[in-house]
């Protein structure tokens, strides 16, 4: 009997799953299932669940064949008791046992996560990281995730929260690494420097068209987020550091800084063999991860 494990990523406007096999092969991409639809954590495990048993059906497969749920979330998380404590983006889920909802509701077994352990996780089994011990991954977006992935197992720290790093105050005048490395913090200082685009799509389309202002905001962003890096590899001295996220695709107008940034801030062995690479999984990335925490066989 063929078996299946089955990945989902918990987005604040869409919630992806997917469907792998024993290998760690995606399979299937469900239905996407609309976020801010939702009334109620309950809504919403019945509407991930929906989703799996449809793609399931489309295989010729049933509820049965499915070996278990591994789920990414926003956190702050309470992994020990599998509740999401507080998710701004995702309110329906504050202080909900999503873990165990979705157990019961599957009749499977459930893993839960932060979104950017699994995020690093899947880099680690399936992307950039694949083959190496130690992975530190960082996701830009609205927020600055970070996530350690040490022998293909997240490590948590003793409460859950290890790597949550964004909300470190770095600078005297209170700002965070997470107000600098993030949406808004590229759009302030590009907006600081006189640019007047609306979105980091449009600063990138300026920068690749060589306007000095977009191009000077994208240099910046790159030397904190290089800065911010290179705290993480003195510190657990990764094999590979991952980036990935909304902002990973504006690699090359950043890179070239954060790179520099980051090797002039580190030990010289680190900065020979260390290797910094955008995500390989793009968007796909949280679910492989999500999925690889569930425990699965061929019967």
């Amino acid at each position: 009997m063929t078996r299946y494990a089955a990945g989902v990523d918990i987005g604040g406007t869409s919630i992806k799953t997917g469907l792998f096999d024993t290998r760690l092969e995606l399979v299937h991409r469900c239905a996407t299932v609309d976020t801010t639809s939702q009334s109620s954590g309950d809504t919403l495990v019945e509407g991930v669940l929906a989703s799996i048993e449809a793609g399931l059906s489309e295989l010729g497969a049933k509820l049965a064949d499915l070996a278990g749920i591994g789920i990414g979330s926003p956190g702050p998380l309470d992994l020990d008791q599998g509740i999401v404590l507080e998710s701004p983006n995702v309110p329906m889920l504050n202080n909900f046992a999503l873990r165990d909802s979705m157990s019961r509701a599957a009749g499977v077994p459930v893993w839960l996560d932060n979104d950017a352990n699994v995020f690093v996780l899947g880099e680690a089994h399936q992307g950039v990281g694949k083959g190496y011990a130690y992975v530190l991954g960082v996701t830009l977006g609205t927020g600055f995730g970070w996530g350690i992935v040490f022998n293909g197992r997240v490590y948590h720290g003793a409460t859950g929260t290890a790597a949550e790093y964004g909300p470190t105050v770095w600078r005297e005048e209170g700002h965070t690494w997470e107000d600098d490395v993030s949406i808004q913090g590229l759009m302030r200082v590009y907006h600081d420097l006189g640019g007047s685009a609306d979105s980091p799509e449009e600063v990138s389309r300026l920068a690749g068209n060589g306007d000095e202002t977009a191009r000077a905001a994208w240099q910046e962003y790159g030397r904190v987020l290089g800065l911010s890096l290179s705290h993480g590899v003195n510190l657990i001295d990764p094999h590979v550091v991952v980036v990935g996220g909304a902002m990973a695709g504006a690699w090359d107008h950043f890179s070239p800084s954060m790179l520099q940034t980051l090797r002039r801030n580190i030990f010289s062995m680190p900065r020979e063999k260390l290797k910094v690479m955008p995500s390989k999984l793009g968007g796909l990335a949280a679910l492989y991860g999500a999925a690889s925490q569930v425990r699965m066989t061929d019967e």
